[in-house]
């Protein structure tokens, strides 16, 4: 593998690493803080739901002792005239939006009902019994199948109450509401009745329907833990209603808000869970408010794409600007490589012609001798001055080739070293090579 080939690849697996842990820890911190956003969000909208709430019961209050101190209708209880004082509870009940609306005597014996002539009396009823002693009681009450029955709205509290499989589970007998009583008072300010009024929330969609309008989101009022209205949408369009919420149960138990996942209609949301209690400081239901877990994890999604996308250019650019520097590089090193080689041919030359001067010294020591010998014969035969000093010129370059030789010699053992620095700077420029190219030679 090259050179070039590895510088590339060490690049662009050191990108693509720092890049993926860029994507993972941005998402991993992106989810966190978006999701401690939105239990930030829900808890806040839970609020403002929990405000509807408290206005609607203020409201409801309000109503009922604006009537208890009515001119009319203690002239009417006075006078016991039922039809009278039916025809103008039904009015009151009409144009204030109440589900019911019903007056009592002293004894709590009913007396009339917006909804119509239903004897009976509310004597046993702990808020009556405490509006006919002078107090004016406003709270969220559990209203029983009898008290249901005598206001005529047994039929809208009716319902077969599904678990999250689907299967009916429990067959609704009783109500959700909320409700007011105060005392009337003759002209001697002695309590003579009471009146006693309220809103039935069972597939009552008017709170919630104005809550998901002002806040966005869902809404949802549960009777137990049931859901008695909301506006949860099923896939079809419709209300989830009359159905089991299992995490309100620790809610219900606890009386403690809850925050966290919930899956209503096929949609998961994130939900803040708040407990609705009466007036005892018993938890008898409780306020659903949720946002689509989707729009949490459409911002994960958009924002990681982006990162992606943008991470992509960024490697893109990246590259761009890496390849002409590492194919410079590698160049660079090729050429060296080649310099290398050359200068090993050179080298290589000069130790190849090093050694033949060697032999040349060689022969022409051993040219001398002969001739040195030959010399002695002569002269030894038939001396002559002039052989004399050709045997002295002789002798004396017979020294000069000894003093040659031994450098010829000295220099051969350097030739041996220079040899083996040859075949190193062979062997690295091969390496160079193969680390540049990826072939070997």
């Amino acid at each position: 593998m090259s050179l070039r080939v590895r510088l590339l690849g060490t690049i662009i697996g050191a990108i693509v690493l720092f890049f993926l842990i860029s994507v993972i820890a941005a998402r991993l911190v992106l989810q966190r803080d978006l999701l401690d956003l939105g239990k930030t969000e829900v808890t806040n909208g839970a609020g403002a739901f929990g405000g509807y709430w408290d206005s609607r019961k203020d409201q409801i209050k309000l109503l009922v002792s604006q009537d208890a101190v009515s001119d009319s209708l203690r002239k009417i209880l006075q006078a016991k005239n039922v039809g009278a004082m039916q025809d103008q509870l039904a009015n009151i009940a009409r144009t204030s939006g109440l589900s019911f609306l019903t007056i009592v005597d002293g004894s709590g014996r009913v007396i009339a009902r917006a909804n119509g002539p239903q004897p009976g009396t509310l004597a046993q009823d702990k808020l009556i019994q405490r509006a006919l002693t002078g107090e004016t009681v406003s709270t969220a009450t559990l209203l029983g199948p009898a008290v249901l029955t005598g206001e005529g709205l047994a039929l809208q509290a009716q319902a077969d109450i599904k678990g999250p499989g689907g299967k009916t589970v429990a067959q609704a007998n009783q109500g959700l509401a909320l409700v007011a009583a105060a005392p009337i008072s003759d002209q001697n300010e002695r309590t003579i009745g009471a009146i006693y009024g309220g809103i039935l929330l069972n597939h009552y969609y008017d709170l919630v329907d104005q809550a998901t309008r002002a806040l966005g989101g869902s809404a949802a009022l549960l009777d137990g833990d049931a859901i008695a209205a909301s506006t949860i949408a099923q896939p079809d369009g419709t209300r989830t209603v009359d159905v089991q919420v299992p995490v309100a149960d620790s809610v219900l138990k606890t009386g403690q808000a809850y925050t966290g996942s919930d899956t209503e209609g096929g949609t998961e949301y994130l939900v803040h869970i708040d407990p609705i209690q009466n007036d005892q400081n018993q938890t008898i239901g409780a306020r659903w408010y949720g946002i689509p877990m989707a729009q949490i994890t459409g911002i994960i999604n958009h924002t990681t794409q982006t990162l992606v996308l943008w991470g992509l250019l960024a490697m893109i650019i990246a590259l761009a600007l890496a390849i002409p520097i590492v194919q410079a590089l590698s160049n660079t090193l090729a050429k060296r490589s080649q310099q290398v080689r050359a200068a090993a041919k050179e080298l290589g030359v000069v130790i190849v012609g090093a050694e033949v001067s060697g032999d040349h010294i060689a022969q022409t020591k051993a040219a001398v001798e002969k001739s040195g010998a030959l010399i002695a014969e002569i002269q030894a035969g038939s001396p002559s001055p002039k052989m004399s000093e050709l045997r002295a010129v002789n002798d004396e370059l017979e020294g000069d080739i000894i003093v040659i030789d031994t450098l010829s010699q000295e220099m051969s053992g350097r030739m041996q070293q220079a040899v083996h620095r040859v075949a190193e700077l062979n062997e690295v420029a091969g390496g160079l090579n193969e680390l540049v190219t990826g072939e070997k030679n």
